[in-house]
């Protein structure tokens, strides 16, 4: 009994160092066959081989600048001259590449310098493509980008000026300098603004991809000029494409307000003031503006030049005679417009010229004067008849319209009118 126990004392801990070290030794294989990269690289899968990849597409972008041309362009990249011609051709009835833009870009993309395909955005929404086939064809086709009309209604206080404010509340300038033709009959924005009047417009705008891009026609507007309101409402009918008051009176007259836009008057119509430059007192015959040298002066109102030239003191001057007696004249300016001359025809607002300080001046200013029937008069006293009027059979129509209109005004809200489609009034630029 103690021979048997003495033998399993013996024998137990060799069988128990044999066991752990082949344990021990199994453990370290497995954590280096693990951690080893040549254990992944070998039953995992193999890498790829590296497949050479062919002749890749450029695609080179050209901005317009000085006298560029989509032929200078085209033979600088090596198209022969047969083929720039068959471009044009082909791109024509979608969009005349002679009329490339400038700062415009057009993308090109050649593939081992060959033409391959040509884009070119003539629009806020409208794309030139013209692609080059296997075969040698030219395709030109248009893309659009997502794009709607929808009416937007914008209204503000004036607090510094109207075109500031305008801007802040939102509009863009084209539909602040739109507003100004609106009313250009019935308030002078040079002089009759105020800090406290407000306007109200109701306007197209074109949206690309869900983003505001231009304003287009107005529809409908309200201002409030020193407490009193003027509507505008824009109606086509047989009476006429145009803007009437509520009362379906044009708002269109003989004669503008003022000649200048969001300018100051320095000196109004006077008997008896004194002069800066002769420094005596004389009659003022006229309102003058205070402007930039260079600022545009537009024609008052459609007539027949009789003067375009050098004139004394008023030292460059135009005069036009208009129709129901009235002449106007516009002196002191920098310079005449080319094509203003004696007999020429020009429409309400035609640039004539622009400010300067020719003559007897003290400052770059126009001075603006009115004849009525040979008759000096204060320009700024003028309330000249609307030159037509809705008939009493398009009234019913047109109060429809007015109340549509006023009603998206007093609501502030407008609506969706085309969506993914050419404008109906297209957008100008």
């Amino acid at each position: 009994m103690a021979e048997f126990s003495n033998s399993a004392e013996k024998k137990f801990p060799i069988r128990t160092v044999v066991i752990a070290t082949l344990a021990g030794l199994s453990f370290l294989l497995s954590f280096l066959f693990i951690v080893s990269p040549e254990a992944s690289l070998q039953t995992g899968a193999q890498p790829e081989a590296e497949v050479p990849q062919g002749p890749q597409v450029q695609k080179q972008d050209f901005k317009l600048a000085g006298n560029q041309t989509f032929y200078s362009i085209m033979s600088g990249l090596g198209v022969s001259g047969p083929e720039i011609q068959d471009i044009a051709l082909k791109a024509r009835p979608v969009y005349d590449l002679r009329q490339l833009r400038m700062d415009s870009v057009l993308t090109v993309s050649t593939l081992e310098g060959s033409l391959k395909k040509i884009e070119y955005k003539f629009s806020p929404y409208e794309y030139l493509i013209i692609e080059k086939t296997p075969e040698g064809e030219i395709i030109a086709t248009k893309d659009d980008l997502p794009h709607e009309i929808r009416e937007t209604v914008i209204a503000g206080t004036i607090e510094n000026s109207f075109y500031e404010d305008a801007i802040k509340a939102g509009a863009d300038a084209q539909s602040v300098v739109a507003l100004t033709d609106i009313f250009a009959w019935d308030i002078d924005f040079a002089s009759d603004i105020r800090k406290g009047d407000s306007f109200n417009i109701l306007a197209e705008a074109l949206y690309v991809e869900g983003v505001p891009v231009k304003t287009s026609r107005i529809q409908g507007a309200e201002m409030v000029n020193g407490g009193k309101k003027y509507t505008a409402i824009y109606y086509e009918g047989k009476s006429g494409n145009g803007y009437y008051n509520a009362e379906g009176k044009s708002l269109r007259r003989s004669l503008l307000k003022s000649p200048l836009r969001f300018r100051r008057i320095s000196s109004h119509f006077s008997k008896n003031r004194f002069h800066p430059v002769l420094k005596r007192y004389r009659a003022h015959h006229g309102v003058d503006y205070a402007a930039p040298t260079g600022t545009p002066v537009e024609a008052a109102g459609s007539g027949v030049v009789r003067i375009a030239g050098r004139k004394g003191g008023f030292g460059n001057l135009v005069e036009i005679r208009h129709n129901s007696g009235y002449v106007t004249r516009y002196a002191h300016l920098s310079k005449i417009r080319k094509g203003i001359r004696a007999g020429a025809k020009v429409d309400q607002g035609d640039v004539v010229g622009y400010v300067g300080s020719t003559g007897i001046s003290s400052g770059p200013h126009l001075h603006y004067e009115v004849r009525v029937n040979n008759r000096l008069v204060n320009p700024l006293s003028i309330k000249s008849v609307a030159d037509r009027a809705i008939s009493k059979k398009e009234m019913n129509a047109f109060a429809a319209i007015k109340g549509q209109v006023e009603a998206k005004l007093a609501t502030g809200r407008g609506t969706a009118l085309a969506q993914n489609r050419d404008a109906e009034h297209p957008v100008s630029d």
